[in-house]
């Protein structure tokens, strides 16, 4: 019961306090260019928990065995997490192409998905938060949560915007979107309590 509730917590801490779609950025061009295309949210961040999951869980047990990667510098954790994301995707893109034959559309997607910086930047957040295998996976799965919640938030707010007339013609559009999702970000960023000038 308790490994369940540590998911959980984990997983909704990762959604509303620390989401790195809106609070740092992270994924934020593909949480936008997703919004245009509601009925992707779900397949898309299906991938973006799954790669962040492995990926994840992958560093976590490479950290807690005789093969440490906290003696190595920041680029050489890089340089690993990106090579442990890379072979994932290569795995999971042969086994699907392979065995499955799922059409080459949806590959672009995983590929998309897989290489997010969001994705990419969940195994720093584990290692810097001391996960265990537990809240990694935890982190992982709300690292798709808060995908999904970000890019709805940015779908409705695109939608209001374009029926808004009284926003002058030069900020309409992009624009309008990037202050939208500026003051979106202002608000994630509050709730984590992130110093903004320090």
């Amino acid at each position: 019961m308790k490994i369940v509730s540590d998911l959980l917590i984990t997983a909704l801490f990762t959604v509303f306090v620390q989401n790195l779609v809106l609070s740092s950025g992270l994924g934020m061009s593909e949480a936008i260019r997703v919004s245009k295309k509601p009925g992707t949210f779900g397949k898309i961040a299906v991938m973006i928990s799954g790669f962040s999951v492995i990926t994840s869980v992958i560093c976590s047990l490479l950290n807690n065995k005789a093969l440490s990667l906290k003696t190595l510098p920041f680029a050489g954790k890089a340089a690993v997490y990106g090579g442990i994301l890379a072979g994932v995707y290569i795995f999971v893109a042969l086994l699907l192409k392979l065995i499955f034959r799922v059409s080459d559309k949806l590959l672009g997607t995983l590929g998309i998905a897989a290489l997010n910086t969001l994705v990419f930047a969940v195994p720093f957040i584990n290692d810097s938060a001391a996960y265990s295998f537990v809240f990694a996976v935890g982190s992982g799965i709300g690292a798709g949560i808060a995908f999904v919640l970000a890019a709805a938030l940015i779908s409705k707010g695109s939608a209001a915007l374009e029926k808004n007339k009284n926003i002058p013609e030069a900020f309409r559009g992009t624009p309008a979107m990037l202050i939208y999702v500026g003051l979106l970000s202002l608000a994630f960023a509050g709730f984590a309590g992130t110093s903004l000038f320090a």
